[in-house]
């Protein structure tokens, strides 16, 4: 799931896979073609109300107009009559927004070019997770927005920092930026739940289409299925 830049709020339902029925080789598209579930009706309840998201390609869903104040629960409800009901619920996590926010390009002995990011941000008087992004600026699918961001993730917890504010500097190593490219740097105050999930991804570094040498479980919060279901919103 993801609340995207124009607030409205999208949702990918796919069918499970095995390990052993896709490649790296594969186009993520295509893989999401084939298992995409397209006959549900998907709902988003907010504050009492109940809110339809319609198919927009290929599992992916789409609400718009639905409020997503910090500290709203949202209760998701997807139903297909093939493959059954699921269910979720999740907290609109609190924004924070970058105070500055710069990058610059960095050369290591190697001759990479990669994107040195420094900012600073005022940390809440709260137990807050915090995930960056970097990545090239460019228009995206919504299903690659979800499945494939192409980005570099920083996580951050406050625990050092708790209701002060902090700056730090690091570099995005996952690929070559270079002078005059544009990049995107995002910041998200998420959930413990879904930092953890993050965290586990980023030490395995798996990829959906990968085949994994072992079986990897990762933590869900759905009901009657497999997935994590999170909203925040970021500031870019």
């Amino acid at each position: 799931s993801a609340i995207l830049p124009d607030t409205s709020v999208a949702v990918l339902l796919t069918k499970s896979i095995g390990a052993l029925e896709a490649n790296e080789d594969m186009d993520p598209r295509d893989l999401i073609a084939d298992i995409a579930i397209n006959d549900a009706k998907v709902t988003l309840t907010v504050n009492d109300s109940v809110y339809t998201l319609r198919l927009l390609q290929d599992g992916v869903y789409q609400g718009i107009g639905i409020p997503l104040s910090a500290g709203t629960a949202c209760h998701l409800r997807a139903v297909s009559p093939e493959y059954g009901e699921v269910t979720a619920t999740t907290v609109v996590q609190a924004p924070i927004l970058f105070d500055t926010v710069n990058a610059v390009p960095y050369i290591n002995e190697y001759n990479n070019y990669w994107a040195q990011v420094s900012y600073t941000i005022k940390d809440p008087p709260s137990e807050n997770y915090y995930l960056l992004n970097v990545q090239e600026a460019r228009r995206k699918e919504v299903t690659e927005k979800i499945l494939k961001p192409d980005a570099y993730t920083r996580q951050v917890e406050d625990k050092s920092f708790n209701a002060q504010e902090f700056s730090e500097r690091f570099r995005a190593i996952n690929k070559n930026f270079y002078p005059g490219d544009s990049i995107e740097v995002s910041l998200s105050n998420v959930s413990a739940d879904y930092f953890n999930y993050v965290t586990l991804r980023l030490e395995n570094k798996v990829e959906l289409v990968e085949i994994f040498s072992e079986p990897i479980y990762y933590p869900t919060n759905v009901r009657g299925g497999r997935g994590v279901f999170t909203l925040h919103l970021t500031d870019v």
